[in-house]
């Protein structure tokens, strides 16, 4: 059972407001003055830190925004989606190396780094869920050891690239991530047939670290199965020749991460890539699925295992857990 008083420990209201009247605008001023018209969020009307606590945002779906339901986002939404994101990575970036904004560093608390999650089986209970999936599975039974190697450390060493930058370590790329960058927090503005605009939403859980952060968040909860399967490099790639292009575009002098760092810093977080398919994968599928009952899949383990045992997942596994092994990523 998911003990939500808890869920009072993580500052949802207080880093979101923060984002939108702190960094957003900061972000945004900077963009515009090299031209660039990006939106990267909805207008913030008014907010309330005095109970009740209380927060309003302009109508999307009166400037003809719609979410994206009953399936996943399409190569062109994630495409734009990414550029979104790397242009507020970039930015971020800017200004913590020329502009010696610190405060984005104060943005440090997301679910996983705060709450005890033996109050949250869903979110600590990943390992033990996808060794009970697995070892149904003859062909799969053999990533059994692999996952049991990694069982002991995976959840101490997320939590600690979580809390890097809180503990001081200021060494590879440091960003502004979004948190929970997946299908949901999305809003999408068509033209007919024509992807127009897309709205990122949800600024809750932001925090300041590496970009993998997000990345392998995409990765897991915004990527189709088929993106994962067949254009995660590519798909990296766009997202770092756009940060990239953003740096120069926006006449940063500094160092401009290269691929291979970006890179490097995909495998430096890999754990955390792993926790996260682990744990949520299935949600990706799950959120697509117009049949699934959402509290019920949060709440029972029952039900998380039964979904986990898709057949449309295991086939993703015997891929992406070949993958991991080749890619070093059970190794601690």
């Amino acid at each position: 059972m998911v003990k939500k008083d808890k869920m009072n420990e993580v500052p949802l209201f207080e880093t979101e407001v923060g984002v939108y009247t702190k960094v957003l605008p900061k972000i945004e001023a900077k963009l515009r003055e090299f031209g660039d018209q990006t939106i990267l969020a909805p207008k913030l009307f008014h907010y309330s830190l005095q109970a009740p606590r209380c927060i309003v945002f302009e109508d999307l779906v009166v400037e003809g925004y719609t979410t994206i339901n009953n399936r996943h986002c399409s190569l062109e939404e994630v495409k734009m989606a990414l550029t979104k994101l790397a242009k507020m990575h970039a930015i971020s970036y800017q200004m913590i190396h020329r502009d010696n904004n610190h405060d984005l560093a104060n943005f440090n608390k997301t679910f996983v780094n705060t709450i005890d999650l033996a109050d949250f089986p869903v979110l600590g209970n990943g390992i033990k869920l996808i060794k009970d999936v697995i070892s149904d599975q003859s062909d799969l039974q053999k990533f059994l050891p692999h996952i049991e190697s990694v069982e002991r450390f995976l959840i101490p060493k997320v939590i600690d690239l979580l809390n890097a930058t809180k503990n001081g370590n200021q060494s590879g790329v440091q960003v502004l991530n979004h948190g929970d960058f997946h299908v949901k927090n999305l809003m999408v503005k068509n033209d007919g047939n024509k992807l127009k605009d897309l709205m990122v939403l949800d600024y809750q859980v932001s925090i300041f670290g590496s970009p993998a952060i997000d990345l392998h968040y995409a990765f897991t909860m915004m990527y189709s199965p088929s993106m994962r399967r067949e254009r995660m490099d590519e798909l990296l790639y766009y997202y770092i020749i756009n940060l990239q292009e953003t740096l120069r575009k926006v006449e940063f002098h500094g160092h401009i991460p290269t691929i291979q760092e970006i890179r490097a810093e995909m495998q430096a977080y890999r754990h955390w890539g792993l926790y996260l398919i682990f744990t949520l994968l299935y949600f990706n599928y799950a959120l697509v699925d117009e049949s699934i009952e959402m509290d019920k899949l949060v709440e029972s383990e029952t039900a998380r295992r039964a979904y986990y045992a898709n057949p449309k997942i295991l086939d993703e596994l015997r891929i992406l857990l070949p993958r991991f092994l080749h890619l070093g990523y059970f190794e601690e």
